[in-house]
């Protein structure tokens, strides 16, 4: 559906929540070309993810309703494990050339008080294609069950915001678990970045 606030799609899903189903959903999203301005996702009590993705194509317009069905079709590839997104991305995540130039510092915070049942991560970096996915797999990867997102962009600049719980279903309150967890987060973003500039 267009929302002419935003200058963008925006595409709802609702499904059966499991580990990594918000990083394979933005996996495939960056696959068939959707380009990520704005997402909240939520997962009720009775395990239903509900995910919500503002979308535009590469040129920063909204996307085309007609490649919608497409788009649908890679979703549900990628949930079946036919399509790996992480795989099929290595030639697509470039950024521009004009838009190199850009440079935005990158800032990882933990907040442990701002909700009372989960840690709020907060990504503060340099957009480019494939971003969200990289940060959503090495969640997944270590462990970190994302409860609601809320994501934005501000030009270059992308401001990634995760309501999370460890596996047991608590905070991050040990400082190396944190730690080592903003290292990989740092890591994704470098190796990604490294492969948008090649």
């Amino acid at each position: 559906m267009l929302d002419t606030d935003r200058d963008a799609t925006r595409a709802c899903f609702a499904m059966a929540d499991h580990p990594g189903l918000f990083s394979r959903m933005t996996g495939a999203l960056a696959l068939v070309g959707a380009n990520i301005v704005d997402a909240r996702t939520y997962t009720s009590k009775d395990g239903f993810a509900t995910a919500i993705f503002w979308i535009q194509d590469a040129d920063g317009h909204p996307y085309e309703e007609v490649r919608l069905p497409r788009l649908r079709q890679m979703i549900h590839r990628t949930l079946k494990g036919e399509v790996v997104a992480r795989e099929a991305l290595k030639e697509r995540d470039k950024i521009k050339k004009r838009e190199q130039a850009f440079r935005v510092p990158t800032s990882i915070t933990f907040d442990n008080e701002g909700s009372e049942i989960y840690t709020i991560i907060e990504v503060d970096t340099r957009d480019r294609p494939g971003l969200l996915f990289d940060l959503t797999r090495t969640l997944a990867a270590n462990n970190v069950y994302i409860a609601s997102a809320v994501i934005a962009t501000f030009g270059e600049q992308a401001v990634d915001t995760f309501y999370v719980k460890d596996m047991f279903g608590l905070k991050f309150h040990a400082e190396n678990r944190r730690l080592a967890l903003e290292k990989k987060l740092k890591d994704a973003i470098e190796q990604g970045a490294e492969r948008a500039r090649a």
